[in-house]
């Protein structure tokens, strides 16, 4: 006779119905069922919930292994950040917490040695040395940052210079535009230094090159005064009067090794860090005579104005050697607000003349510039 067959169910529900206090015998003789049986389905549920009971807690101690993993990867991860934030955040001014006076200071010797152009020196070998040993001493941010005043231009040159936020608070910026003379076709243009925002670095600019775009079938010759211009943004001073400047390299920034930056026009734009300018139009005025006049008190970006001016085919110069801050200056700001410009290359005019803090020499030295530079233009009429 076949054996009956009975659903997982129904076994459950006898086991259940044991679970709440029926003993075997009244289960087997209700449901007409061997004792036996009644019996191996008591156990043999108990055992699959014994084993179930195992198998949840591998699940769990499986997943607890793994959230362990998980958890010494993420916080290996996150300590090589912090490590990595702590150890180059420096390079980009990003710390996690306020540096000691020493390290401040320490930080702001590495990089001139890293990036000042006179680093290669015996002076400055000795210079750093000394001032990593002096740093030990100091108390606070302001002593760290005399020290470094005193050593940048051992490492940077004369153009170098720490400016710290008292500094800076007690100046302010002054904003002076250019100044243009038409005088029957002789256009004399001053270009004081720039300092400003971009709108106005846009209006200083502009100025000029609207003037030179209106007058353009006007102009004979061309005067440009960068007498006591002593910097500022290069960039407003150039792109104004970039209509008189062929297109191509003007300039290039020569670092220590040799390694140059070329700094190039085209059409009405110049690829060097500075305001963002947008010049109202793209014209060239060639073979006009340009004089260009300089003095003791031009000097940084005003110098490398006068440098971009080389490209000019008629061009000379009249006046006084110029202050000798040829150079390119980098900046790097510092954890307290102090800013460190450093020169890290000199300057490369387009007849490929390397300036490193030299004077530009004029054409022709004269104290009555605009004189000597209206008789040279005069020679072309």
């Amino acid at each position: 006779m076949k054996a009956k067959r009975y659903s997982t169910e129904f076994k459950s529900s006898i086991v259940a119905l044991y679970n709440e206090g029926r003993s075997v015998n009244s289960l087997a003789n209700e449901y007409h069922l061997a004792v036996q049986t009644v019996t191996g389905w008591v156990k043999n549920l108990k055992l699959s919930a014994f084993k179930a009971f195992i198998l949840q807690k591998e699940r769990i101690l499986y997943m607890k292994k793994w959230f362990t993993i998980i958890a010494s990867i993420f916080a290996c991860f996150i300590l090589a950040v912090i490590m990595v934030i702590y150890i180059y955040g420096p390079n980009i001014n990003l710390y996690l917490l306020p540096p000691s006076p020493e390290r401040y200071g320490k930080i702001a010797i590495k990089k001139m040695n890293t990036y000042g152009y006179f680093t290669n020196s015996k002076a400055w070998q000795k210079t750093e040395k000394k001032a990593l040993v002096d740093m030990h001493s100091v108390h606070n941010y302001d002593e760290a940052d005399a020290i470094l005043q005193k050593i940048i231009k051992v490492a940077g040159g004369k153009h170098s210079q720490i400016v710290t936020t008292k500094q800076i608070t007690t100046e302010t910026e002054h904003y002076e535009e250019p100044t243009i003379i038409n005088d029957n076709g002789l256009v004399t243009i001053h270009e004081p230094q720039f300092q400003g925002n971009t709108q106005q670095a846009n209006e200083y600019a502009n100025k000029i090159n609207d003037f030179l775009f209106k007058r353009k079938h006007e102009i004979k010759s061309i005067i440009i005064d960068l007498s006591n211009n002593n910097g500022g943004d290069m960039a407003p001073m150039i792109l104004g009067i970039s209509s008189i400047i062929p297109d191509g390299n003007i300039l290039s920034f020569v670092s220590p090794d040799g390694t140059s930056e070329k700094i190039s026009l085209k059409k009405g734009t110049i690829n060097a860090v500075g305001a963002s300018i947008d010049l109202n139009h793209n014209i060239k005025l060639t073979n006009v005579p340009v004089a260009v006049i300089i003095n003791k008190q031009t000097g940084s970006s005003g110098e490398i104005t006068a440098l971009a001016l080389k490209k000019v085919s008629k061009v000379k110069y009249f006046g006084q050697n110029s202050a000798s801050f040829t150079s390119a200056n980098r900046t790097f700001p510092l954890y307290t607000g102090t800013t460190m410009y450093l020169t890290t290359a000199g300057v490369k005019d387009s007849k490929n003349k390397l300036y490193v803090n030299d004077p530009i020499v004029p054409d022709i030295q004269t104290n009555d510039p605009y004189g000597q530079a209206k008789q040279w233009i005069n020679s072309f009429n």
